[in-house]
This record gives C-alpha cells, structure tokens and sequence, in this order.
C-alpha cells in the first residue's frame, strides 16, 4: 500500500491544494469555530498520524465534517476526505461544494442496482495511502443523541489491519447550525479526539461495536466532566 507523508514529493496541482486547504481550515474554518462558535477542542492523543486513517464521529449537523477537518494534521488535509450522501449532495451547487471545498466522497448508501459495493470505493481509496471521516451513523441523527453505528466501518478497518481508527465526539455543532436552517449561531461547543484504536483479527461487528463504545464513552466523559456545552 502506498504512503503519502510529508516527505513525499508533491506534484504542482497536489501543493497548490494543499495549500488552499490548509488556508480553508487550519486559518478560516479554525478562526470561525475558534473566536465565532468558541468550539472547545480536546484532544487525549497530540501525536499526528502520518499515513492512513479512518476518523469516525457521531453526526447532528452539517458542520461537523468542517469541524474534523481541521483537526486532520496540515500534510494530509488534502488526501482525507468525509464521506457523505450522493442522493442529498449529488447535485447543484451541493455537489460542488461537497467535492470542492470539503474534499468530499460521494457515495450511495446502499449498494447500486449494477451490483457495486460502496464500501469497495472506499476501500480502494485506503489502498491508495488516503484518509477517511465516517459518520457511521449514516444520516444527521436525532440533536443531542447518537443512533447505533453502520457495519462500513467494520468492514473498512477488517480488510485493512493497522490503519487507526480515531474516534471523536462532537458535542452541541447541532445547536450552531441546526437541522433546516443555513445560518450559524454561536452557541459553542465541543470536539473530542479519542486514541487511536488499531485492529488486526476482529471481526466486522467487534470492529462497529468498539468504535461506537469509544465515542459513547468520550461522550460521557465530558458529560461527567461537566465541559458538556449547557443547554440553551
């Protein structure tokens, strides 16, 4: 499997996007949920990893793939890409700005009528040294509650055995950006970054459960830690 790290040797078109997206979320997208949404970030491990990952959050609002792009370290924010809905993104300025601005995947959600797997894009994507944000989910669930995690990831990290998967709990985004509007509000909020989990032997299901633990275990910790954002 291939490697993109720092030290690979960037083409002119793979620098320049770089660039722009390092510009897009470590300064704008950091500046606005930093000093304008006062989004709080904790992190339980500060070591940048340097090839493949898989991040894997729980989902309430459309910021939240913004969100966990600027925690993707600078050298790979261009090869890591969110995974979102063809049927609700796969046209207009939607599609553009999915593909475009957030270095988005779209995928259906179910396998296709000419018989392919979603999950076999993805996978192919790993196998190229690329990055993926999964909301294993599948959809922005009910504000405030996290619904039971889809097998994708299960089956992307049981085919490829010591990639991390980094697990994160987003707290309060769906108070910033609630469900049917389009203008944000500074209500604060929470991003917690887990430890990497590595698998090597487990099964899909063992793989889906422990992740969807440790970001219901993130979430209670900072419930019992009172850094929860408080209601409004």
């Amino acid at each position: 499997m291939s490697d993109f790290n720092a030290s690979t040797i960037l083409k002119p078109h793979r620098l320049a996007k770089r660039i722009v997206f390092v510009l897009l979320y470590k300064v704008f997208w950091r500046m606005i949920f930093g000093l304008v949404i006062e989004l709080k970030y904790i992190r339980a491990d500060k070591v940048s990893l340097k090839g493949p990952v898989i991040y894997v959050a729980n989902h309430n609002s459309h910021l939240d793939a913004m969100a966990l792009m600027t925690v993707v370290p600078s050298a790979r924010i261009h090869l890591t890409h969110s995974v979102a809905a063809q049927d609700f993104f796969g046209s207009g300025f939607k599609r553009w700005g999915m593909l475009h601005l957030v270095n988005a995947v779209l995928i259906s959600r179910s396998r296709k009528e000419n018989g392919e797997d979603p999950i076999e894009q993805l996978d192919a994507m790993l196998v190229e040294g690329r990055s993926l944000i999964l909301f294993p989910e599948g959809t922005r669930g009910v504000p405030g509650s996290m619904g039971d995690f889809k097998r994708g990831v299960g089956h992307l990290a049981s085919r490829h055995p010591g990639i991390p998967v980094v697990p994160i709990y987003l707290d309060g985004l769906y108070r910033n950006l609630p469900k049917g509007r389009s203008m944000i509000v500074p209500f604060g909020g929470t991003l917690l970054v887990g430890m990497p989990l590595v698998f090597s032997t487990e099964s899909v299901d063992e793989i889906t459960n422990a992740t969807q633990a440790a970001v219901e275990a993130m979430a209670y910790e900072l419930k019992n830690s009172n850094r929860l954002t408080p209601p409004t």
